[in-house]
């Protein structure tokens, strides 16, 4: 079995010899970060995620495939590790509710 981190664009229904079956178009996340995951003993997953436009990348799956929601909070990491490719990164997290974030700000400037 494939597991894999996706992002759903839409949900569609498509008619086939009188049955009905629910597809979803979707964008694949990357693998998660091997360095990342490895220091964090398996508790961090970023991934990265195309910042391709339009339909490239695009992948139509069977909606009964699906099987977890997920929230990809935006990851930053700092300026001397960040590399050239221009694909944002996203970290995971299973459990996603309004406390499971905070957002702070730096006042030490």
């Amino acid at each position: 079995m494939n597991i894999a981190t996706l992002k759903v664009l839409y949900f569609f229904m498509v008619y086939k010899a009188d049955l009905q079956h629910t597809l979803a178009a979707v964008r694949l996340f990357s693998l998660p970060d091997p360095h990342l995951l490895r220091e964090s003993y398996g508790t961090l997953r970023v991934c990265k995620f195309p910042g391709k436009k339009g339909k490239e990348g695009v992948v139509v799956v069977d909606a009964k495939t699906l099987t977890d929601v997920v929230g990809m909070v935006p990851f930053s990491r700092p300026v001397q590790e960040r590399d050239d490719s221009n694909q944002e990164e996203f970290f995971l997290i299973e459990k996603m509710s309004l406390t499971s974030t905070q957002l702070t700000e730096d006042n030490d400037t």
